[in-house]
C-alpha cells in the first residue's frame, strides 16, 4: 500500500497572531505530527510511505496532485490547521482530482475540533481525531477490512462509522517510533532565533497540566505524559546523525518535571552529544543550578510565557505565575549564559492602554534577548472563547461558522472589550518597535552574529520590525 502524507502550503493563511512583517521572517519548521504518523505507518508490513512538505519545499497543490497520481498513492493523509484551512481544502481538492481512487484523510487540530464541518467540505473521505500514530497504523494494518470497521478516532464520510469519536491518548510515548525526519529535506528547516542550521523540532512530552484559559491544544489533553530521558536523548542523537544542529522542543511546558530535565541534561553530557537545544519553560520551574546544568549540556535558549505586565490580568488568565518569579527566572537563565525569549500578549481581558504600557515596561525590565508580542485570539475549544461568547464580547460562534463555510475574508476574533482591533494592532506594532529599537538590544544581537548570512537575516528582520506601523 502506498501512503502519501502532505503538509499543505500556506499561500492563503488566515491573519496571523503576529504582524506580517514578523511572521515572514520566522523560518521553516518540520511537520512534526505528520512525521510521527509517517514513522508509525512505515512500520506496517507492505506499506510504502512518502512525505511532502509543500510549505517548506514551495510546492503547489498541482505539484502534489501530480506526485500523488504518478506514484499511484492509495491513501493520502493531510495535516489540517485552522489557519491554513483554505490551503488544505485546495490541496485535498487537487489531489482527489488527480488521484480519484485515493482515500484522502484529514488529521490535525482543526479536524479534531471540527470533524463534521471538515467532512462536509467535500474533498475529504475521512477524518482522524486525536493522536494519530496508533489509529492510522491500525487502519493500514487491517486494510481493507478497517474501511468498514475503522479503529478509534477514524470517521468516514460514507457512514462506515456513524459518530466521530476520539483516538485514546497514548500514555507510553516511549513506544512510538521517532518522527521520520529522513523522509523530508532536513536542510530546509531553520529558525530566525538560531545561528545554526538545520534545526528540527521535538516533543519530549505531551499534554499540559496547567489551566491557562487561552490554551489551544485540546487534541493533546491536559494530562502530562513525559517520555523518559533516555528516549528523548536517543532521538536527539538520531537527529544529530541526520546533520541536525539544533533541536527546538515543542512541548507545551518542557519543565513540568524538574528531575526529568536534569536527567536529560545529565544523559546528554554522559554521551558527549554535541547538539544545541531550546525549550519552553514556566518561570516558576527551574533554579539557577538547573539552568547552569542545562547550559553545560548544550541548552541555548529558553522561552518563557509572561503574557502581561499587569498582575491582575495574569490572575484572570489563570497563568499561575508571578512577575517576581519571572524576574528571578530571566536573571538566572541569563547568568547561566542562556538566550531568553519572552512571550507577551495584547488585547487580554481587562486590557487598557495603561496595562499595555505596563507590559512594555516589564518586557524592558526583564531584558530578554528576544520578545514575542502577539494579539490575543480566543481560539475554539478554550475556556477564554467560551467566556467571550457567554459575555457577548464575541457575538456568535465565528470559528464554527468559518469551519463550516471557510472564506478568505474571515478575520480571527479578538477580545475587544476595551481596546478595539485597530488599537490592538497599533499597540502591538508599538511594542515591537519599542523593544527592538533599544540600543542595548541592537548591540547584543550584533555581538552574537557568527556569520554574514546571520547578519543579513538579522538586518532584514530589524528593518521589518522598525517599519511596523500597526494593523487592523
Amino acid at each position: 500500500m502506498k501512503v502519501l502524507l502532505i503538509n499543505p502550503p500556506a499561500n492563503r493563511p488566515l491573519r496571523s497572531i503576529l504582524p506580517g512583517e514578523v511572521e515572514s521572517s520566522r523560518g521553516a519548521f518540520p511537520p512534526l505530527g505528520l512525521l510521527y504518523v509517517a514513522a508509525a505507518a512505515r512500520d506496517v508490513p507492505g506499506t510504502d510511505v512518502r512525505v511532502i512538505d509543500a510549505q517548506a519545499e514551495g510546492l503547489t497543490a498541482a505539484d502534489c496532485g501530480r506526485a500523488a497520481a504518478e506514484w499511484g498513492a492509495d491513501i493520502i493523509g493531510m495535516t489540517v490547521l485552522t489557519f491554513t484551512l483554505l490551503d488544505a481544502i485546495d490541496m485535498a481538492t487537487e489531489v482527489k482530482r488527480a488521484a480519484p481512487r485515493a482515500q484522502v484523510i484529514a488529521g490535525g487540530p482543526h479536524a479534531h475540533l471540527f470533524p463534521q464541518e471538515t467532512m462536509t467540505l467535500g474533498p475529504f473521505d475521512a477524518v482522524l481525531r486525536g493522536e494519530g500514530e496508533e489509529s492510522f497504523s491500525a487502519l493500514l494494518a487491517g486494510w481493507p477490512e478497517t474501511r468498514k470497521k475503522p479503529p478509534p478516532g477514524m470517521w468516514w464520510k460514507d457512514g462506515a462509522k456513524g459518530e466521530p469519536d476520539i483516538a485514546p491518548f497514548i500514555d507510553n510515548l516511549d513506544r512510538l517510533a521517532f518522527p521520520a525526519r529522513d523522509l523530508t529535506k532536513v536542510n530546509l528547516y531553520r529558525s530566525v532565533l538560531s545561528s545554526v542550521a538545520p534545526i528540527t523540532t521535538m516533543m519530549s512530552s505531551r499534554g499540559c497540566p496547567y489551566k491557562c484559559v487561552f490554551c489551544d491544544r485540546p487534541h493533546l489533553g491536559k494530562k502530562f505524559r513525559p517520555r523518559t530521558a533516555l528516549n528523548v536523548v536517543d532521538e536527539m542523537e538520531a537527529a544529530a546523525g541526520l546533520g541536525v544542529r539544533e533541536v527546538v522542543f515543542y512541548d507545551d511546558t518542557f519543565t513540568v518535571d524538574k528531575d526529568r530535565v536534569r536527567r536529560i541534561a545529565d544523559e546528554i553530557l554522559h554521551r558527549g552529544l554535541q547538539i544545541a537545544w531550546d525549550i519552553r519553560a514556566r518561570v516558576s520551574d527551574l533554579q539557577a543550578d538547573d539552568f547552569a546544568l542545562c547550559r553545560r549540556a548544550g541548552l541555548a535558549r529558553v522561552h518563557f510565557g509572561v503574557e502581561s505586565g499587569a498582575p491582575e490580568i495574569l490572575r484572570s488568565l489563570k497563568k499561575g505565575i508571578t512577575h517576581d518569579q519571572a524576574r528571578s527566572a530571566f536573571k538566572a537563565a541569563r547568568a547561566a549564559g542562556l538566550e531568553t525569549l519572552a512571550y507577551f500578549m495584547v488585547g487580554l481581558p481587562g486590557e487598557t492602554e495603561s496595562t499595555v504600557a505596563r507590559t512594555a515596561a516589564l518586557a524592558a525590565e526583564l531584558d530578554p534577548d528576544f520578545v514575542h508580542f502577539s494579539a490575543l485570539i480566543p481560539f475554539p475549544g478554550t475556556p477564554l472563547y467560551a467566556d467571550a461568547l457567554a459575555r457577548g464580547i464575541i457575538k456568535q460562534d465565528v470559528w464554527a461558522e468559518f469551519a463550516a463555510s471557510p472564506s478568505a475574508d474571515f478575520v480571527p476574533p479578538l477580545w475587544e472589550e476595551n481596546l478595539k482591533a485597530p488599537e490592538i494592532g497599533v499597540a502591538l506594532a508599538g511594542l515591537y518597535r519599542g523593544f527592538y529599537r533599544q540600543p542595548r538590544v541592537i548591540l547584543r544581537r550584533l555581538k552574537r552574529v557568527r556569520s554574514l548570512s546571520g547578519l543579513m537575516r538579522g538586518a532584514r528582520m530589524g528593518v521589518k520590525i522598525f517599519s511596523l506601523k500597526g494593523t487592523k
